[in-house]
């Protein structure tokens, strides 16, 4: 039997999913850092808890997914909600996850639990496949586009695959440069020189970056949005538009990895580890 077809209660039993604190094991460089970020780099003075943390392109189960920096936030940054936004899995297939990745999915479902007094948000990607899934093991609510009013804005948060008509229309092709994009990362996982080269050079990767933020700030513009934030493309940016803001969360399967944090009244794209 699959993981997807146990009963939730034989999945938590399992083992799959811990159903207490466990023991979070991080490389030693992780270790070293024993302060809690307080982020002043990005913000104006350092942040205690963040009223909202959006993060996208996890993608556990692909063997990039850097889930010990991801386990590292989740533990040691604090805030009010968070918006999962899209390609939560690389695919549905249970076999190729590690021990870290179901870590980053018993965290993700200890948020949940009432006490924890935390939102969690999660938005389909274009990988996420078996949504249903993360509702029935973790009680997450899926949405395909998330609105919400922060600082008298109208802010709108999507994936973004919507707006990469590329991909889409030329699987193949896309398919092949991602293994030779994912294969470089795992070649040089510290650095990833490599990688970094392939997409600062990538006609094609910059080409489709800068379509979906374009299609995205229109879509704003429709909706009368003043702030729009995507994932899908992997690279994170900070974009205003005649009166109009595009952010975009990157991936947590580049070093460094990214988020997208929201204080009372400040919003930064933030590098994390």
């Amino acid at each position: 039997m699959s993981v997807a077809e146990m009963p939730v209660d034989d999945v938590y039993s399992s083992g799959y999913l811990e159903s207490g604190e466990g023991d979070i094991s991080f490389p030693k460089e992780i270790l070293a850092e024993v302060e809690r970020p307080g982020f002043r780099e990005f913000f104006k003075k350092p942040v205690d808890v963040f009223d909202t943390v959006i993060i996208s392109d996890i993608h556990l189960g692909s063997k990039v997914s850097r889930t010990d920096a991801l386990l590292d936030l989740l533990e040691r940054v604090h805030f009010k909600r968070l918006i999962i936004n899209g390609d939560v899995f690389d695919s549905i297939n249970m076999p190729r996850f590690t021990r870290y990745h179901w870590k980053v999915l018993s965290r993700l479902r200890r948020l949940t639990d009432q006490e924890n007094h935390q939102e969690v948000i999660w938005i389909r990607g274009n990988h996420d496949g078996y949504s249903d899934l993360l509702t029935q093991l973790l009680g997450i609510k899926v949405y395909n586009e998330y609105v919400f009013s922060w600082n008298n804005k109208k802010v709108i948060v999507l994936h973004g695959d919507i707006f990469d008509t590329f991909t889409s229309n030329h699987t193949l092709i896309s398919d092949i440069a991602d293994y030779f994009y994912r294969l470089s990362i795992s070649l040089d996982p510290v650095k990833m020189r490599v990688g970094r080269w392939l997409k600062r050079n990538s006609k094609t990767f910059i080409r489709n970056t800068v379509k979906v933020r374009a299609r995205a700030l229109t879509h704003a513009q429709h909706r009368k949005a003043d702030i729009i934030i995507c994932g899908h493309t992997h690279h994170a940016e900070d974009v205003r538009q005649d009166g109009r803001r595009y952010l975009n969360s990157g991936s947590w399967t580049d070093s460094p990895a990214h988020f997208i944090g929201l204080t009372d009244n400040e919003i930064s794209v933030v590098n994390y580890l």
